[in-house]
């Protein structure tokens, strides 16, 4: 019992990062578009006090002996286009097109791993990795 508690305390830690926390989150299999993949899904909160520009999260999925074997990074669902790779970040930050997250506030992230690119994954976890300030 004693380490079952500090590991869920442990993973609740290091799904927090400076200024947002992880408030929930789930995986699970999925199909679409003929491709098989394991789908992250969650809520986050801003615990900063202040408005962030954005919350950059890393998902790491893990096989049966606690090895990282793929990861990605995600954002909060008002700036996902952060993710894109042709995407300019610095000018759609810059447009003003990416929507703050107030003090407080709560939003959806999620994340994928293709299977037939993802290794055999026993569980995953979420990080938050950056959460600058707003101007």
């Amino acid at each position: 019992m004693r380490l079952a508690t500090l590991a869920l305390l442990i993973a609740t830690a290091w799904a927090a990062g400076p200024g947002a926390e992880v408030v929930e989150h789930h995986g699970r299999w999925e199909s679409g578009y003929g491709a098989q993949f394991y789908n992250v899904v969650g809520r986050l909160r801003n615990t900063s006090g202040h408005a962030l520009r954005y919350v950059k999260l890393r998902i790491e999925v893990l096989d049966d002996h606690g090895k990282v074997v793929a990861s990605t990074e995600t954002y909060n669902e008002s700036a996902e286009a952060l993710a894109v790779p042709d995407v300019d970040a610095k000018a759609l930050l810059a447009s003003g097109k990416v929507k703050p997250l107030a003090a407080g506030a709560e939003e959806r992230f999620r994340g994928s791993f293709l299977k037939e690119e993802t290794p055999r994954l026993t569980e995953y976890r979420v990080k938050v990795v950056d959460t600058p300030a707003a101007k």
